[in-house]
């Protein structure tokens, strides 16, 4: 009689670890992390499509010229300037809010395209240096909403994003970029390289 129960429990066991097991996964298959995992596990493979399935594209654009715009409205203007200058410079601003997003309308496939060629070009060595900051990102998810921090490999500076579920697919997707963080590397990357191809 010892054997059948001491085995009925052990079943018992293994059943609650399986079912355990289970619910973690799914709870970290609905995580922040599995989707900036499943993006570098897309680069990877050189599979872009499934790349941009975490990445809403609009909504980047549009945070970016936010923020650039916010950092110029947070810029003291330069002394002596006068009111015509001040306005001009407001308007400016203005104009770049409603002008940009149409931009982004009338050239999404080339926006894709640079971000695609850039991404194609990444080493092995730059794709393990992401694995291991996305393995170690710090992730502070609130409701829907997540505030993710990565750090570069070599300066230690902060990266910090912005991720949302999909309402729709309820798949987590980077939505806005911490302009401060990563103008640096947008300059370098993306600005510096295309006024080299210009001088070419």
């Amino acid at each position: 009689m010892r054997k059948p129960f001491i085995f009925i429990i052990m079943v018992a066991v293994l059943a609650a670890g399986a079912i355990t097991a289970g619910i973690l996964y799914q709870k970290y298959q609905d995580s922040p992390r599995y989707a900036l995992q499943q993006m570098v596990l897309a680069l990877k493979a050189k599979d872009m499509e499934k790349f941009f399935k975490y990445l809403d594209l609009k909504a980047l654009f549009q945070n970016m010229v936010e923020s650039s715009t916010g950092e110029m409205n947070n810029s003291p203007d330069k002394p002596g300037g006068d009111e015509w200058t001040r306005f001009s410079r407001q308007l400016g601003r203005k104009f770049a809010r409603h002008i940009f997003p149409k931009l982004y309308d009338n050239f999404e496939k080339q926006i894709q395209q640079a971000i695609e060629a850039y991404l194609h070009d990444l080493t092995n060595t730059q794709i393990l240096a992401l694995t291991a900051a996305v393995a170690t990102a710090k992730i502070e998810v609130q409701g829907e909403e997540a505030q993710v921090t990565i750090y570069d490999p070599k300066t230690k500076r902060p990266m910090r994003f912005h991720m949302r579920r999909s309402p729709e697919s309820g798949v987590w997707r980077v939505v806005g970029l911490n302009y401060n963080d990563f103008k640096h590397l947008l300059k370098k990357e993306f600005f510096g390289k295309s006024l080299r191809k210009d001088n070419v």
